[in-house]
């Protein structure tokens, strides 16, 4: 029963009652992990993408209070993160021990995958912190509108002081033409094996069943790997909002790291720029891991700009808590440039 496959994705066509992960085969070595879970068909689902560490479960508080709403949901997670390894057969290899070249842009072509495979006939993309790369590449015909949360700016942007220093390395060894890519790949990959090697052993040294049963340890690292490489590229200041129709709601954090925010502001003013009509909250005492620190604000956001259109080009709101987000007060651009002067 572990494997519900694609063939009974298909047969169901509406979302569980009963939370349970399920896997797509995607092909050779790749599934991708998710649930999707609800009882109101009549209603769109929020598709929560996933952060860098994992997907949101229908077991956290945030995801509960959105099922209680009556949202329906759809968590996925990469194909490259630990719950889609378990979804692989015993000898199987995971595709990205094959594949050093998977990019973000991959990532949203599997999410549009499986939302075809499952013909979820009403959705809404809500990304967080790392999935922003995920969503600012979603075919806007099939997804014309995104909320994003704590997005994801720049991969560098969580310690510049360490891409600096790896910049003037990649720098000086791209001064050997013939073997200096070969170095810079080798480099990088031994900085994000450094970095989550020990995030996965910690997490198994407290929980051993933490990754599931036999977890496979080593392709979960390659996993993370995988997943750091492909935002290597990614520069959400750089995308063009004018190319198409769709429009896009951002809910930012008030202690998020300041080189984070800098950036989130940045996105946000290109947006406008594009002149299509936005929302922006921002939620004073959460930090950037948003649905753990407010999960009951968290979900009271989506749940209202999930259920609403905007009334006007620009409308702005500052929460303090879940009781402010329940009631929140609309105000206008007038009302966002005081908070962004007020932050720079």
């Amino acid at each position: 029963m572990k494997h519900l496959l694609l063939s009974l994705s298909i047969l169901f066509l509406v979302p569980f009652a009963q939370a349970e992960v399920r896997y797509l085969q995607m092909g050779p070595g790749k599934v991708m992990a998710y649930e999707w879970v609800g009882t109101n068909i009549t209603r769109p689902t929020l598709m929560l993408l996933p952060g860098v560490n994992r997907a949101l479960s229908a077991t956290d508080h945030g995801v509960q209070l959105l099922l209680q709403q009556g949202w329906n949901v759809l968590l996925p997670s990469l194909p490259s993160h630990p719950l889609s390894i378990q979804g692989l057969k015993a000898n199987e290899l995971p595709y990205f021990t094959f594949q050093s070249h998977i990019r973000a842009q991959d990532y949203a072509k599997d999410i549009e995958t499986l939302v075809d495979t499952l013909q979820v006939p009403m959705i809404i993309p809500i990304s967080l912190s790392y999935s922003s790369s995920v969503s600012a590449y979603l075919n806007p015909q099939k997804f014309p509108r995104v909320i994003d949360t704590v997005p994801l700016v720049i991969a560098t942007e969580t310690n510049p002081e360490v891409a600096a220093q790896a910049k003037r390395y990649e720098d000086l060894a791209m001064l050997n033409p013939f073997l200096g890519p070969i170095w810079v790949r080798s480099f990088r990959d031994q900085a994000y094996q450094a970095h989550w090697s020990p995030k996965v052993d910690a997490n198994l040294a407290s929980d051993p069943a933490f990754y599931g049963e036999k977890p496979r340890v080593s392709d979960i690292k390659n996993g993370y790997v995988s997943i750091a490489r492909a935002v290597e590229d990614f520069d959400f200041t750089k995308k063009d909002f004018n190319e198409d129709d769709q429009w896009r709601d951002f809910v930012f954090a008030g202690r998020e790291e300041p080189l984070r925010l800098k950036n989130q502001v940045q996105v946000l003013k290109n947006y406008l720029a594009s002149g299509k009509p936005c929302r922006i909250v921002v939620v004073l005492k959460a930090g950037h891991i948003l649905p753990t620190d407010m999960p009951t604000a968290y979900s009271q956001i989506l749940g209202l700009l999930a259920s609403t259109q905007p009334l006007q080009k620009v409308q702005f709101a500052i929460v303090n808590n879940a009781d402010d987000a329940r009631a929140i007060q609309w105000m206008g651009l007038e009302a966002l440039q005081r908070w962004l002067n007020s932050i720079q």
